[in-house]
């Protein structure tokens, strides 16, 4: 009972007045509440909207601006009581929060001159961040802990404590010397693709020293740096066999606990180890990779939907398209859709209205409208990066099934300009060589027989040119050979 009693007596006299958090379950609502519920349910998304609901007044009025004051302070105050328990979230996240949870007690204790309770807390955390690896976690409970131990003249206890926290100290100034490595080559590689071109032989040189300062110390924090560099790095070169190999290492290193499970996001290499088959064309093994990873993504997550992309376009390369249909409708059906991103939700627009061109089933029918599609298909522009060739392409095939020679006239000035102000870059050649296909089409009048015998040398360069790296590369939703067979198809069946 004495930590009870001292903690009751701490509570009594630093204790609030007023209420520090939102009542929100009461019978009562007061101001504060009736905004929350307000902005939690979309009706109230501006200043201006506050104020006139709050008190049919302007954004100016002192009281919106108490009010939200009020309301700030006590949303911050719940950030101590969030439920990190949810298993979508990251392991680590938890262990982390847990382990800060615990720090600030103990620090508010010592600070209240209560160092045994303080103590027994600071353990506890300290337990749970070695555990996960938090380096600077473990060195605050440790500079506390000494702080403690000076207080109560605990000397085996303060000396034995100095000397760990000397060897952690040590392994933080290598940790900081990766983390400045990392986040400098992050912000290079978020520049344009010219500066990530510069800077790829530097970020050569980042991996290999990341790579020795992991070897050196076996930590948690230089491998994630190295991991997420090192796929960075294959990705921008278009090296995905390289990816595939280390995905498969990073399992057997897992297996082995060879890697913190507590810090790793297993996640993620699942995530890139399909996607990496989807670039090195292995389709049958990226499918059969996705069908067993795909129940380890929360269904109501961004990451489950970012997966569904390349299981999505796997079955499209692989020729599936029954199964893309269905993966398709999966994701249509899922209620959590409306919540990601715009531009995610334009992408599997466009996904959808590929689909339909190769697999007009009734089954497809029934989950989407094809003309709801089409109108939602975005015209090409800056912010619509990744998928620009993907609309044009669209846009051509829907006229050349109508056989509106107009609107492919029009659309091949459209070619013609996209290809001469974005696609110089040597790494675009698929996109020409796939733009020259599309314009000869018209050349000839949208004849079959012209247009497959005058093609065959175009096709036949786009089959030996790659896939460029992912840095440079626009989205192929189908392989540019399976959209010509498709072509030429529509046109001999006219």
């Amino acid at each position: 009972m004495n930590d009870l009693r001292e903690l009751v007596k701490i509570v009594t006299t630093r204790g609030q007045k007023n209420f520090p958090l939102l009542e929100l379950k009461t019978k009562n609502p007061n101001k504060e509440v009736d905004l929350f519920h307000l902005i939690r349910t979309g009706q109230c998304e501006s200043d201006h909207q506050a104020a006139a609901l709050m008190y049919k007044t302007l954004p100016n009025d002192p009281r919106i601006k108490m009010l939200k004051s009020r309301l700030r302070k006590k949303l911050l105050n719940h950030l101590f009581f969030l439920d990190f328990t949810d298993q979508s979230l990251k392991i680590s996240h938890r262990y982390e929060q847990k382990s800060l949870a615990l720090l600030f007690q103990a620090r508010t204790l010592m600070n209240e001159g209560e160092s045994t309770i303080s103590a027994s807390l600071l353990r506890t955390a300290l337990a749970l961040a070695e555990e996960a690896e938090f380096t600077q976690i473990i060195i605050d409970c440790y500079q506390l802990l000494l702080e403690n131990y000076s207080l109560s003249s605990s000397s085996t206890n303060f000396y034995k404590t100095k000397s760990t926290l000397a060897k952690y100290r040590a392994l933080a100034a290598l940790e900081q010397e990766a983390a400045d490595l990392y986040y400098t080559s992050r912000l290079e590689l978020n520049k344009s693709v010219v500066a990530k071109n510069k800077y790829l032989e530097k970020l050569k040189n980042v991996v290999q020293k990341l790579e020795a300062l992991w070897t050196k110390t076996n930590s948690a924090n230089i491998f994630d740096f190295y991991y997420k560099l090192s796929i960075s790095l294959h990705e921008l070169t278009g090296n995905f066999d390289e990816i595939l190999k280390t995905t498969a290492n990073i399992e057997k290193l897992l297996q082995k606990g060879k890697i913190n499970k507590k810090r790793f996001d297993e996640r993620y290499n699942k995530f890139i180890n399909v996607y990496a088959y989807l670039r090195v064309k292995e389709y049958e093994k990226g499918l059969v990779a996705a069908a067993s990873y795909v129940q380890v993504f929360n269904r109501s997550t961004n990451n489950w939907f970012a997966f569904m992309e390349n299981y999505f376009l796997l079955a499209m390369h692989a020729g599936k398209y029954d199964q893309a249909a269905k993966l398709y409708g999966e994701v249509m059906r899922n209620t959590s859709y409306k919540k990601i991103s715009r531009t995610a939700q334009e992408r599997w627009s466009l996904y959808g209205t590929y689909l339909y061109f190769v697999n007009p089933s009734d089954e497809f029918i029934k989950q989407s409208n094809y003309r709801k599609l089409m109108g939602s298909v975005p015209e090409h522009s800056k912010d619509k990066q990744g998928f620009n060739v993907a609309i044009l392409i669209l846009q051509f095939m829907y006229f050349v099934r109508s056989q509106d020679t107009d609107a492919l006239n029009y659309r091949i000035d459209s070619l013609k300009k996209y290809a001469d102000r974005h696609l110089k870059h040597q790494l675009s050649k698929r996109n020409l060589l796939f733009f020259k296909l599309l314009v000869l089409l018209v050349k000839e009048n949208l004849d079959y027989d012209q247009a497959k015998k005058k093609g065959e040398p175009l096709l036949h360069r786009l089959k030996n040119t790659p896939v460029p790296g992912d840095a440079y590369a626009e989205i192929e939703i189908m392989p540019y050979e399976h959209l010509w067979t498709l072509i030429l198809k529509m046109l001999k069946d006219q």
